[in-house]
C-alpha cells in the first residue's frame, strides 16, 4: 500500500506539472528572447540551489529571484524559471519523486510574483519580500503533502499535522532565508531584470 501511495503522488505531482505546462503554453509559444531569459535565470537559480548543497536547503539564494522574474516577466517564464530550478539542481543534488512536486512549488512561486503584479502593480521589494517569507513556510506545507502520502499511516489530518509540525522549524529558515537575500538583493535584482525586460521590448523600425 505504501508503494502505491508514492507512486500515485509522483504521479499527481507530474500531472499537475504537465498541466500548468500545457495551460502556459497555450498562451502562445515562446519567443527566443523569453527562452534565453528561462536558460540563463533557471542555470542561475539552480546553480545557487546545488551549491548551498542538501544540508542547507532552507537556505538558498534563489526562491526571491523565481519570484522577482514573474514579477517583471509575467506567470509563464516565471513558472518555466521555477520549474527548470529544481529539474536541473537534482541533477547534482539528487532526483527523485519528490522532483515533481519540488517543480511545481517553484513554478508557483514564479507565478505567484505575476499575481502580485497584476494585484499590485506598484509593488516593490517590500512586498515582494513579504511574499517571499510566505512562501518559506508554504513551501513546506506543500511538500510536506509528498512526504505525508509517502511515508506516513494512516493518512489523517493527525498525521499530516505531525509531518508539518516536525518540519516547522526548517520551514522557519527557509523563511527567513527567504526574508534575509530578497530583503538584502532583492531591490537591485528587480531593477536589472526590469533594465533588460526594457531592452527586450524595444523594437527598431526600418527607416524607408
Amino acid at each position: 500500500m505504501g508503494t502505491s501511495w508514492g507512486l500515485y503522488t509522483t504521479l499527481t505531482g507530474i500531472l499537475a506539472v504537465l498541466l500548468l505546462l500545457s495551460a502556459m503554453e497555450k498562451k502562445g509559444a515562446l519567443d527566443s528572447r523569453q527562452v534565453s531569459v528561462i536558460a540563463v535565470l533557471a542555470a542561475l537559480c539552480a546553480a545557487g540551489r546545488a551549491v548551498t548543497g542538501v544540508g542547507l536547503l532552507f537556505l538558498q539564494p534563489t526562491m526571491f529571484l523565481v519570484e522577482i522574474t514573474g514579477f517583471v516577466y509575467g506567470a509563464r517564464v516565471g513558472f518555466f524559471t521555477g520549474a527548470m530550478t529544481p529539474l536541473i539542481s537534482n541533477f547534482f543534488m539528487g532526483q527523485g519523486s519528490w522532483t515533481p512536486w519540488q517543480m511545481l512549488c517553484w513554478g508557483l512561486v514564479g507565478v505567484s510574483g505575476a499575481v502580485v503584479k497584476a494585484l499590485f502593480p506598484q509593488a516593490g521589494n517590500k512586498t515582494l519580500t513579504a511574499v517571499c517569507f510566505l512562501w518559506g513556510y508554504l513551501y513546506g506545507a506543500i511538500m510536506d503533502v509528498w512526504q505525508w502520502t509517502v511515508f506516513m499511516r494512516p493518512l489523517t489530518w493527525q498525521t499530516y499535522f505531525l509531518t508539518w509540525a516536525a518540519g516547522f522549524s526548517f520551514d522557519s529558515l527557509r523563511a527567513a532565508g527567504n526574508l534575509f537575500f530578497c530583503a538584502a538583493l532583492g531591490h537591485q535584482t528587480l531593477k536589472i531584470l526590469q533594465y533588460f525586460h526594457k531592452k527586450m521590448n524595444i523594437q527598431y523600425l526600418e527607416r524607408r
